[in-house]
């Protein structure tokens, strides 16, 4: 029960994060061309560097979204074994590597095979390590493994700060400008 109330306030935040922000950032952008003492390209810059960052913000909120449903719906907890880490390489895109880890792990008496769905650039575990693994009472084929969503997590608060920092930089770019230029 405090699970599904911790839940419903981490989403309500999401939402209101991802409806709040960008709305803000709209209005940081109106004050920012009706705002006197800007030229036209510094408006230009200004609004460019208020709504750019957006794009990293929303991509941001998805990962922290999917983190949430993760948790979520997985919430019993069991040690899995991982019986695999398969590598794609991807000619063409840097020919970077990704990385699929597979866990097994047993759930009244069937034993289940679970293949990471999203790949990660580096492995975070090995062939044969034992993780703890949260899954799906429901549908125990739905899972995460908190050592792989920690890197996840890592990258979603980079994304979101990006794109909630440059646009408050936008925002009081001219004055900036003023200190800056006063030194």
């Amino acid at each position: 029960m405090k699970n599904d109330i911790d839940h419903d306030r981490a989403l309500k935040r999401w939402l209101f994060m991802a409806v709040c922000w960008p709305l803000s950032c709209l209005i940081f952008a109106g004050i920012i061309i009706c705002q006197p003492g800007r030229g036209g390209e510094e408006r230009i810059a200004d609004v460019g560097f208020t709504l750019f960052p957006l794009i990293f913000f929303a991509i941001g909120m998805t990962m922290q979204h999917r983190l949430l449903q993760e948790r979520r719906d997985a919430t019993v907890l069991t040690i899995a074994t991982v019986v695999s880490v398969r590598r794609t390489l991807h000619i063409g895109e840097g020919n970077k590597r990704t990385y699929f880890p597979e866990y097994e792990f047993q759930v009244d008496g069937i034993i289940y095979h679970v293949k990471s769905p999203s790949g990660f650039s580096r492995s975070y575990v090995k062939e044969g390590e034992r993780v703890e693994l949260y899954y799906s009472p429901a549908n125990p084929t739905v899972f995460y493994v908190p050592v792989m969503q920690k890197h996840d997590k890592r990258w979603s608060v980079l994304l979101r700060a990006i794109g909630i920092t440059y646009p408050l930089i936008g925002l009081f770019a001219p004055l900036a400008r003023t200190i800056f230029s006063s030194l």
